[in-house]
């Protein structure tokens, strides 16, 4: 997998790893893709993760920063995303699988561990858990879950 760079600048500019991910368990092995993670404090307690085939159509799929780091160290998820270390404790081997589930099918992916706990780090240090509420506009929230 290439390797390719996580970089912050400062709070206007938000935390992104862009990397190559293997997608396992298609027809004549796997397929490597470029990936983008993202995380934004306008959305503090999720990260965007952006899957970008060759054909240029992004598949973009949210979920829960907590959900992402807690994969890190063991199974964690349910439902339609899924994610969990390899058994390997070598720090350059070590990967992270993850799953998408969707009602027409599923796709299982692996990245390098070190490398997206090293950005997830760079989100916790610019959003501390436990200080995402702090971030939202509660207002809005109310107003858009009112309708108004």
């Amino acid at each position: 997998m290439a390797d390719k760079q996580a970089h912050t600048t400062s709070w206007e500019k938000t935390p992104v790893l862009l990397t190559d991910v293997r997608r396992l368990f298609t027809p004549g092995g796997y397929r490597t893709i470029s990936c983008r993670f993202r995380y934004s404090p306008d959305d503090p307690f999720a990260v965007g993760i952006d899957l970008i085939p060759e054909t240029g159509v992004y598949i973009t799929w949210s979920v829960s920063r907590d959900l992402l780091f807690a994969g890190t160290k063991a199974l964690s998820g349910e439902g339609d995303f899924k994610a969990w270390p390899s058994c390997r404790h070598q720090r350059a081997r070590a990967r992270l699988y993850f799953s998408l589930e969707r009602p027409e099918g599923h796709a299982t992916f692996q990245a390098s561990l070190p490398e997206v706990r090293k950005w997830l780090e760079t989100t916790y240090e610019m959003v501390p858990p436990g200080t995402e509420s702090e971030l939202l506009d509660w207002d809005a929230l109310a107003e858009g879950l009112l309708g108004r």
